[in-house]
């Protein structure tokens, strides 16, 4: 594996892997309940949508696997820790298998995202690269979201793994 995509396989399985820590011993209502606080999510929702989005950037747009997404249905979702650590095993391994074999020149090449996914909404194209450091950043944020919505929910905080 190129020493880049190595980096950002790294940082991640991270990042992916501490988000699931957030949701795995919390009860289904409580993976499932609103907080009393406006325009927030469930755990359930926002672990949904950091995985569809991790998916469709880093499986479609990089690796050119077909990934089914509703963005609109991330936020309505409702379900279990099993259906979302199975859910995040699956993109892991499918990660591993896009960058194992991602060359270096591959990086600089670019991607079409649909102005609707660009997180800026400018018509600057992107580069694999660029779309990497965004679902990086993106799946922080929300893997951030899940540990407070954990705590607000009167649980501990989970530790990085």
């Amino acid at each position: 594996m190129p020493d880049e995509a190595r980096h950002f396989v790294g940082v991640l399985q991270r990042i992916v892997r501490t988000a699931l820590t957030q949701v795995r011993d919390l009860s289904e209502s409580d993976l499932n309940r609103s907080l009393d606080l406006p325009s927030s999510n469930t755990a359930f929702v926002l672990a949904t949508h950091l995985i569809g989005s991790a998916e469709y950037w880093v499986l479609e747009l990089v690796g050119g696997r077909e990934v089914q997404r509703e963005r609109s249905a991330e936020f309505r979702a409702v379900g279990d820790a099993t259906a979302l650590t199975t859910r995040y095993e699956r993109f892991l391994e499918a990660m591993q298998e896009v960058l194992d074999t991602l060359p270096n020149e591959r990086l600089d090449q670019l991607v079409d995202v649909p102005m609707n996914y660009r997180p800026t909404h400018e018509e600057e194209p992107m580069t694999v690269r660029e779309a990497l450091l965004h679902v990086v950043e993106h799946c922080a944020l929300h893997q951030g979201h899940l540990e407070l919505t954990r705590q607000l929910l009167g649980y501990e905080a989970s530790g990085m793994q």
